[in-house]
């Protein structure tokens, strides 16, 4: 499935570029329109291949390392990419005081696809209007919450299984927080998932430990 996945990624990259092209000079009308959900259904298409190669390597046991790593710098830098993203603009609020940096013996790979899958599903699944904001603390917590419905207590215990969405009307592959649970088992910490998120009376929150 990963190498299928890997060899995957650069056709669909090139096709969503053409069809990006071709909706550029296309005039108004359903020929427009039409390219345009061919170009969103390639867009899913990318995402979902993306995830079954994160996946992948998350069944594959990376995750401990043999020398520690500065996971603010990490949070940081994942976070600086995801406000490159139009979507995503403006919607980050990363919280670090008092936590300058964060030493943990982690693989870097392992935290950033562990980060990537959190800070997406928030953003996701959250109130575009409100940001998402992530904290780190000294103890070794990092905690990513956003504003939006509660979710129910019986679909928040099954969010980390295989392909489970819950009830959302919002676009996903269901694999996220299912990648993101293996990883942090294999990291050694713990995932604690929270609806409504601590200190709020609405929106979801995700909370990692990683020990010392």
């Amino acid at each position: 499935a990963a190498n299928s996945a890997h060899e995957l990624r650069t056709p669909i990259a090139g096709s969503i570029a053409q069809m990006q092209r071709l909706v550029a000079e296309l005039p108004n009308g359903s020929a427009k329109m039409r390219a345009r959900g061919i170009e969103q259904a390639l867009s899913s298409l990318g995402r979902l291949v993306e995830k079954v190669l994160q996946l992948a390597q998350a069944e594959s046991g990376v995750g401990m390392a043999d020398h520690a790593i500065d996971l603010v710098r990490s949070v940081r830098l994942e976070i600086d990419d995801l406000r490159k993203k139009p979507q995503y603009a403006g919607r980050l609020h990363l919280n670090v005081d008092g936590c300058p940096t964060l030493m943990r013996k982690v693989d870097v790979d392992a935290f950033g696809i562990l980060l990537r899958n959190l800070i997406e599903n928030a953003l996701i699944h959250g109130l575009p209007t409100v940001p998402t904001t992530v904290s780190v603390q000294t103890d070794g917590t990092i905690a990513i919450a956003n504003a939006g419905p509660v979710v129910p207590l019986p679909d928040l215990e099954g969010l980390t299984k295989r392909f489970s969405r819950g009830a959302t009307p919002a676009a996903g592959s269901g694999l996220g927080l299912h990648i993101a649970n293996m990883v942090i088992q294999r990291i050694g910490g713990s995932l604690e998932l929270a609806s409504p998120a601590r200190g709020r009376n609405d929106g979801f929150e995700a909370i990692i430990r990683i020990p010392q």
